[in-house]
């Protein structure tokens, strides 16, 4: 960062930016940022004496998206105290500012207005689907530019938004042909009427309709309120249909809902598959007494071994969040990566473009991402693609009641040997 922006930076006080910090210089080098421009040295000195950046992210830290947001919130926290101790952002110390949406579509617009009106040119929009959803309408074609952290929100090519994490459309595709390659070609589908399961009925649907699963037969569909205390009566259609498999499509309490209808209903046998967004551990372990003999995720890479990740780039980048994680006492789950690989993004892209990159430079910038290596895989983006991830990215794993463990390779049906 060269002289003229540093002082620009000193005289117009405190720095608002909406991003998030990077970790190791692997993932800048690999977006093109240039070695002058990233890989300066900043004595503690000379950072303090240099404005903060506020970079700004909407999480639901409480409501029924806390099992994410309060996560994804650690580590945002975790990511800038590591790129403090690095130097800060080309200097200047990197300040945090998390809001709680509540998990409420109202209070998310209302926080995300004010930040808007204050003129910032990007933001991290969390955590559930319908919450980002609300915030992703208030962007204009000149911004903001918004990256969402919920994996349900599919972006339209060209528009200022982008979507973390696996879509929805590849998860659920991937299910499905774990599912057909072991057999289970008789299904049912369980959904809340939320957003989050409005979208996972919608991709199962859309995706049923393929010819490669054109052997797949969706005997029962059934929806329940996410407040329902119970869903029993929806269970027992289920049960009477005997399907092989079920999918379940929602996340967090009404999860746990669904699991405890099927404990009490004598189903805990049959093979279950959910999104993985339900592949956190705290919530898992929790749920250990109801919990279904065999329970499939498409998850990402870093839920494997990392002795079975060969890329060396990738496996660097998994590496150092589970580091990032172990020292919060924490494991990995998708809440974390969720935010991780977006704050990587964000650093590289304003460590290139500079402290007044606009909305339409930031934009241009992440639709042109090449092969970056990620704790998600290669993140490979275009107008037309706002999310840079593919089936390639994901590796279906079985929960055994204490960890994951992967049941086929990236982007492969078959079981694993």
């Amino acid at each position: 960062m060269n002289n003229q922006v540093a002082t620009r930076g000193r005289s117009r006080g405190k720095i608002r930016l909406i991003m998030l910090a990077a970790t190791a210089g692997t993932v800048l080098a690999a977006c093109g940022s240039s070695a002058s421009a990233t890989s300066k040295s900043v004595s503690s000195t000379s950072q303090a004496s240099l404005a903060p950046y506020v970079m700004h992210a909407i999480v639901s830290e409480t409501g029924s998206g806390s099992f994410l947001g309060s996560e994804e919130a650690k580590s945002l926290q975790t990511l800038a105290k590591q790129v403090n101790a690095s130097g800060g952002i080309d200097g200047h110390p990197l300040q945090m500012d998390i809001k709680d949406n509540q998990s409420s579509p109202a209070t998310a617009v209302s926080l995300a207005t004010s930040l808007i009106s204050s003129g910032v040119p990007f933001l991290l929009n969390g955590s559930i689907v319908a919450a980002d959803k609300a915030v992703d309408a208030l962007a204009t074609a000149n911004g903001p530019f918004i990256y969402d952290l919920s994996p349900g929100v599919h972006p339209a090519a060209g528009s200022m938004i982008f979507s973390s994490g696996l879509s929805t459309t590849d998860q659920v595709e991937a299910g499905l042909s774990f599912l057909q390659s072991k057999g289970l070609t008789n299904i049912a589908a369980m959904t809340s009427t939320d957003a989050t399961g409005a979208d996972g009925l919608a991709q199962l649907k859309k995706a049923l309709a393929l010819p490669q699963f054109s052997s797949i037969h969706l005997l029962t569909e059934q929806t329940f309120d996410p407040g329902a205390v119970s869903v029993d009566a929806q269970m027992s259609v289920i049960k009477a249909d005997n399907p092989q498999a079920l999918i379940i499509w929602t996340t967090g309490t009404p999860f746990g809902t669904v699991l405890s209808a099927m404990s009490s209903l004598g189903m805990k046998s049959l093979p279950t598959l959910t999104t993985d967004g339900n592949a956190q551990y705290p919530e898992l372990i929790h749920l250990k007494s109801t919990m279904v003999n065999t329970l499939y995720f498409p998850t990402p890479v870093f839920y494997l071994p990392q002795s079975d990740i060969t890329n060396p780039a990738i496996k660097a980048q998994v590496a150092a969040l589970h580091t990032a994680v172990a020292s919060t006492g924490d494991k990995v789950n998708t809440s974390w990566g969720l935010s991780w690989g977006p704050a990587q993004l964000l650093i590289a892209a304003v460590k290139k473009i500079g402290v007044s990159a606009t909305a339409k430079q930031i934009q241009s910038y992440m639709e042109n991402l090449h092969n970056v290596p990620s704790v998600w895989g290669f993140y490979n983006t275009s107008v037309s693609d706002h999310r840079g991830l593919s089936m390639s990215d994901i590796h279906m794993t079985d929960w055994n009641g204490s960890s994951f463990v992967s049941v086929s390779s990236a982007g492969s049906p078959s079981s694993a040997g």
